[in-house]
């Protein structure tokens, strides 16, 4: 073989191995499956699906819930069940504790007793022909307020549709939950809303009504507990929590999760078409479109200050961005699974994930962010 031929032989070798083997970029490395030097600890335990998670103020206890109709109490530092909260005849879709940790709210529903129920934030088209009115049977559909010093159940209202979010405000005197109609077919369950309580006498406060066939999937509370932000079917409605009136619509579409950071300036969204968007709370304007996941966005969460925003989703993706620079710094990949829940501990080091493999992780921050 001649020079020449050589020469062209080892430079088709060459383009082969690249076509075959292609370097790695920033994209195929930032979605790179979760190693095991990123993750502290999993926690086992739900029998189904964990669809929500999140961390006691003090940081040494997990609340989590799940398909399996329980809540489930951890310690932190041991990854160890202390407690099992069975008074659910459904499946829990949030939890939620109070600002000084002596409570826990929980959420749950389903209507159709012959239908599967949905998984949080999965499209009506999913489940099975809905029954006529003269075979359905309505659930326990409540939100139960737990007292954990004696770990039993202290107030419960109940609805006829499910419940799919808790939250207490930052002084601990009020509970609100939202919830609604997840099919948009049948009959009309009625106004969806939010539902806002006394904690210490279980009174109604005040209905944020929504509208019809506009199922709110995700609440929260500003940090000054003037406003209720609330992420629906149609838009993210900012509610005025002493008078109840709506201070602002920020979007029209479909919003499955909503966040304030820890300074109340700015307010994150999840879509159900993928999008993570920031709102700056002094102009109500849109501030930035951070990027996209490959699905719905189940979960958003900053981290205490306020660098950090955790978002998680159906494509099986935690992406953690960075706030000021707007742009994804990490992506754990977990191949499979749906990610419907992420909270930080409050000191920052840890990152809690619920999926749809039934399983909880705990994330160490600094090695996640430090790779």
């Amino acid at each position: 073989m001649s020079a020449k031929n050589v020469s062209i032989y080892r430079l088709l070798v060459i383009v082969s191995a690249l076509l075959l083997n292609p370097p790695a970029c920033k994209t195929f490395e930032s979605l790179r499956p979760a190693t095991t030097a990123r993750l502290e600890r999993t926690l086992q335990g739900h029998t189904g699906s964990v669809n929500y998670v999140v961390f006691s103020p003090d940081g040494a206890t997990l609340g989590s819930s799940g398909e399996d109709a329980t809540v489930r109490l951890w310690d932190v530092a041991t990854g160890k069940e202390f407690a099992t909260l069975l008074e659910h005849s459904t499946m829990v879709y949030a939890v939620a504790f109070s600002p000084d940790g002596s409570h826990l709210a929980s959420a749950n529903g389903w209507y159709w007793v012959s239908s599967p129920p949905l998984q949080f934030g999965e499209q009506g088209t999913t489940q099975t022909p809905i029954p006529n009115n003269e075979t359905r049977e309505p659930l326990s559909n409540a939100v139960v307020l737990w007292n954990l010093t004696r770990e039993t159940e202290q107030m419960r209202w109940e609805f006829e549709w499910p419940i799919y979010t808790v939250a207490f405000s930052p002084d601990g005197r009020t509970l609100a939950a939202g919830g609604g109609n997840p099919t948009r077919t049948g009959s009309s369950f009625g106004e969806e809303a939010v539902w806002l309580w006394d904690v210490s006498t279980g009174e109604l406060e005040a209905s944020l009504v929504e509208g019809k066939f506009a199922t709110v999937w995700s609440i929260a509370f500003s940090p000054d507990g003037k406003i209720l932000a609330s992420g629906n079917d149609d838009r993210i409605t900012l509610w005025d929590v002493t008078t109840g009136e709506r201070r602002a619509s920020l979007s029209r579409g479909p919003i499955r999760s909503v966040a304030f950071s820890p300074d109340g300036t700015l307010l994150a969204a999840g879509s159900a078409y993928g999008l993570v968007r920031l709102w700056n709370m002094a102009t109500y304007q849109e501030r930035a479109t951070l990027g996209q996941h490959d699905g719905i966005v189940y979960a958003l969460t900053f981290s205490p200050d306020g660098k950090t925003l955790a978002s998680a989703g159906q494509d099986g993706n935690i992406r953690l961005w960075d706030v000021t620079a707007e742009k994804v710094v990490r992506t754990i990949h977990l191949p499979g699974t749906r990610i419907w829940s992420v909270d930080f501990s409050p000191d920052g080091a840890l990152l809690a994930s619920g999926s749809s493999d039934g399983l909880i992780r705990l994330w160490d921050v600094g090695q996640v962010l430090g790779e």
